[in-house]
């Protein structure tokens, strides 16, 4: 039943008993419809004309409570059946997202696992477009879109987009011609438990859920080595992927690389990770990423394969 229909036939019912009662009715209209709890106690002296008569006040009280009452009842029923409505089109994004998109492989891993090398050669590979969140937030926001605005007051205060907000902007993505053309390459999401349960209730299907293991050790020394190039933005590791001499003192050491700022950022990765891979055991392949990128390669294109 619409929204128009429940307003309707609520109103004729409790428009009929209040006139033949002799009560004046107020429409469902006239109520507040939208959170708000009304009294019958309270809103009666309001809403309702008692007759002047006096030996008809003791008949007309109970009525004109029944009618208050149907007339809030008229109101909640429009209420819900907004809500109803809403719903549906919730629902229906949901489906129409989960139907466009194209194929879907996650990767995931810890700082410094290689995840943007394998990255490159998954793109360069399967031609899928690599999305990350990061990317997309930008984006809207460049363009000033719904939900880049809303996005916007979250950044410009200071504070994280809430993952209600960043699983909108991914189901946006993923529903566009290229993603669903190509195939998607998701990277960095979903960050939390809370939005691998958002894509699963969206109905957003996971082909494969890649996740890059290298112990923490390993992962410390790939971090601190690191170095940035201010000039350049690019960046070098002094045992894997040694600057040329005449760059050294250039570079930056940055706070991120260092031991315990690595140390504390495994430990959070560790403990959403583990609450993510539950959402997605069929799809989920450990690999090994100890070796070199290119080996590591073999056993990624195998994993998606």
């Amino acid at each position: 039943m619409s929204v128009r229909q429940s307003r309707a036939l609520a109103g004729v019912g409790a428009a009929a008993l209040c006139v033949s009662s002799g009560l004046s009715f107020v429409s469902p209209n006239a109520l507040p419809t939208r959170g708000t709890a009304v009294a019958t106690s309270s809103v009666s002296a309001e809403l309702i004309s008692v007759p002047v008569t006096t030996a008809a006040q003791s008949s007309v009280s109970s009525v004109g409570v029944f009618c208050v009452a149907a007339a809030a009842g008229a109101a909640a029923g429009v209420s819900a059946a907004r809500g109803a409505k809403r719903q549906t089109r919730s629902v229906k994004s949901a489906a129409r997202v989960a139907q466009a998109a194209g194929k879907i492989v996650v990767i995931a891993g810890p700082p410094a696992a290689g995840k943007g090398t394998q990255c490159e050669k998954i793109k360069e590979k399967y031609g899928y477009v690599h999305i990350s969140t990061g990317d997309i937030l930008r984006a809207n926001v460049k363009e000033g879109t719904e939900l880049g605005k809303k996005a916007k007051e979250f950044m410009d205060a200071g504070a994280l987009v809430p993952s209600e907000l960043i699983v909108d902007l991914v189901k946006d993505r993923l529903a566009q011609d290229d993603a669903v053309e190509k195939g998607v390459l998701l990277d960095g999401f979903p960050r939390a438990p809370d939005q691998a349960k958002a894509m699963v209730d969206a109905g957003i299907k996971v082909d494969k859920f890649v996740v890059i293991e290298v112990p923490d050790d390993t992962l410390v020394e790939r971090g601190c080595g690191r170095r940035l190039d201010p000039e350049t933005g690019d960046i070098y590791h002094m045992k894997f992927k040694p600057p040329p001499a005449d760059i050294v003192e250039r570079l930056v050491h940055r706070s991120d690389d260092q031991e315990e700022a690595i140390r504390n950022r495994l430990s959070i990765y560790h403990e959403q990770v583990d609450g993510i891979i539950p959402y997605f055991k069929k799809e989920c392949v450990k690999i090994d990423g100890t070796g070199k990128p290119d080996e590591v390669w073999e056993i990624m294109k195998n994993a998606i394969d």
